[in-house]
């Protein structure tokens, strides 16, 4: 038994049991996976795959349970990797995936100041949907994730949820709007007046809607945005207010803009880093997530 096989049985099912995927993903042919994992099969004497026609439909009940194994195997083996890397002072890498509003807000300047610092560690940032990112960590597409969370600090699937800084959400709109001139808002003033917010369907969107529904007050909803961005440039118009992240306004370029703090209205929201709960952070992982999570400990997982 190797590693290689059981990287090749890890595969596969990542490849939603596609042999021809799974050799294309791992650099190697179809023909040598078959064999690699018939060779697996023939020396611990049990059947991993279920076949029907040359054709794989699943896993066996024994082949599940060796899978959940070896994937703790590999995990280990990387962090005995991860381990050598750092005592020799070798190059290392860090994939991060992340949300929109964090690769464009909340993580350029800890990138770009990690890069700097550490420039033989091979780093990649990449977007993705929140509800892929939990996965995506704990099959080893990325190393860490970055998502907006909801009161959660737990473990899911083999990964772990760190939190860090609370949110701060805003209602933006122009200075000369009506209600810049208060400084503290309700439920019922953001919805007597055009509302340019998020897509109901994305985490942001449902969650202010549900604040809207449990205060019985129905929003006057004009514009359906994905983007932070795209409700800022509808805002910038006149069109009506938005509901954002605080971290979106640039005092500097949004000088036009009016923001007041609405916060407390909606429910808490915190950065979540996922890691995988068994994952050794080398110093250039633990560094990256302290500058963006300050309050964060090493001996806090």
């Amino acid at each position: 038994m190797t590693l290689l096989q059981l990287k090749i049985l890890r595969e596969i099912e990542r490849q939603s049991l596609n042999i021809s995927a799974a050799a294309k993903a791992l650099n190697t042919t179809q023909t040598g996976v078959s064999r690699q994992i018939q060779m697996l099969e023939r020396e611990l004497g049990v059947t991993l795959l279920v076949r029907k026609y040359n054709r794989i439909i699943g896993l066996s009940p024994v082949g599940q349970t060796i899978l959940g194994v070896a994937k703790s195997i590999l995990n280990q083996a990387a962090n005995i990797e991860l381990l050598a890397n750092e005592a020799r002072g070798r190059s290392g890498r860090l994939v991060i995936a992340t949300t929109q509003l964090h690769a464009r807000y909340t993580l350029l300047r800890p990138f770009k100041a990690l890069q700097k610092k550490y420039p033989q560690v091979k780093m990649l940032l990449f977007q993705a949907d929140a509800d892929d990112i939990p996965g995506l960590v704990s099959e080893h597409e990325a190393d860490i994730g970055v998502m907006t969370g909801y009161e959660r600090n737990d473990s899911q699937n083999g990964v772990l949820f760190l939190q860090g800084e609370i949110m701060q959400r805003i209602a933006i709109m122009l200075r000369k709007h009506p209600l810049a001139g208060k400084r503290r808002l309700t439920v019922l003033d953001l919805a007597s007046h055009p509302l340019v917010g998020y897509n109901p369907g994305s985490t942001a969107g449902s969650v202010i809607a549900k604040a809207f529904k449990q205060s019985n007050v129905v929003p006057n909803v004009i514009v359906q945005a994905n983007d932070s961005a795209v409700i800022k440039a509808y805002v910038s118009e006149g069109l009506g207010i938005g509901i954002v992240p605080a971290a979106i306004l640039d005092k500097r370029l949004d000088a036009h803009l009016h923001s007041v703090d609405v916060t407390a209205l909606f429910p808490r929201a915190s950065m979540n880093i996922v890691i995988r709960d068994d994952m050794h952070l080398p110093a250039y992982v633990r560094e990256f997530i302290q500058m963006i999570a300050p309050a964060w400990k090493p001996d806090r997982r």
